[in-house]
């Protein structure tokens, strides 16, 4: 490879540290399993197995994750590796307009959710270090904005108020005396 410039070392060294983390954690993930799943087997073996089984997938996720970032990385007109970075982000709102679900609890009430949802129309631009060619990448985002929920509780006793189904509660228990 050729010398970096210091901008494009700290890309490769951010692509590396995130390829790093997710080899690791998903190595941690597939070793805890081995080993669970190797439970009947001696103890050499189980964690024999766990440890080749996790390095061996921590080392298959870094490479993916290191490849997948790299060529996201490499400009199209000039080749240069880690050469492209973004540079400017311009999002215009499109629509915004509010929704709502409900959803019946199971002692009858219901629960209602509100939002705003926000459509917008995004444009990232991004240039290369070595040969300053930029490009720019279009697409849309949607966002809820302000989201509230609430319970609504319902009457049960044929539409009557609250107040008055605990007055014929309390009348029918002192009924009884």
């Amino acid at each position: 490879m050729t010398s970096l410039s210091n901008e494009q070392e700290t890309l490769r060294a951010s692509i590396k540290k995130g390829a790093i983390i997710w080899g690791v954690i998903l190595g941690l993930i597939v070793a805890g399993l081995a080993y669970w799943l190797l439970g009947s087997q001696g103890g050499m073996i189980r964690q024999g197995g766990a440890a080749v089984a996790g390095l061996l997938v921590a080392g298959g996720m870094y490479r993916k994750s290191m490849s997948s970032g790299a060529s996201g990385a490499k400009c199209a007109n000039c080749n240069a590796d880690f050469s492209v970075s973004r540079i400017n982000r311009d999002e215009v709102l499109l629509k915004s307009e509010a929704r709502e679900t409900r959803k019946e609890l199971e002692n009858g009430d219901t629960e209602i959710t509100t939002w705003m949802e926000e459509v917008y129309d995004v444009k990232d631009s991004y240039s290369c270090a070595s040969c300053s060619d930029v490009t720019q990448k279009k697409h849309q985002s949607t966002r809820k904005r302000d989201e509230k929920t609430v319970v609504k509780t319902t009457n049960k006793k044929g539409g009557k108020p609250a107040s008055e189904n605990n007055k014929q509660r309390g009348g029918k228990s002192s009924d009884k005396n």
